[in-house]
């Protein structure tokens, strides 16, 4: 049974809405605003899933 690792693709996603907010930034006004609030969403999911309990299966 693979693995899957949640908190790399979390990490990925932070990754990706900052830079989606610094490129949207000449387009949306509070585009890296939102940016950062969704990669800080992103981050908070990939510190849960680093610290989870793995289980036995």
């Amino acid at each position: 049974m693979v693995k899957k690792n949640y908190s790399t693709m979390f990490l990925l996603l932070f990754v990706a809405s900052i830079s989606g907010g610094l490129a949207l930034k000449n387009v949306y006004d509070y585009s890296m605003l939102a940016g950062v609030g969704i990669g800080l969403i992103f981050l908070l999911c990939a510190f849960i899933a680093i610290n989870k309990k793995p289980s036995k299966y």
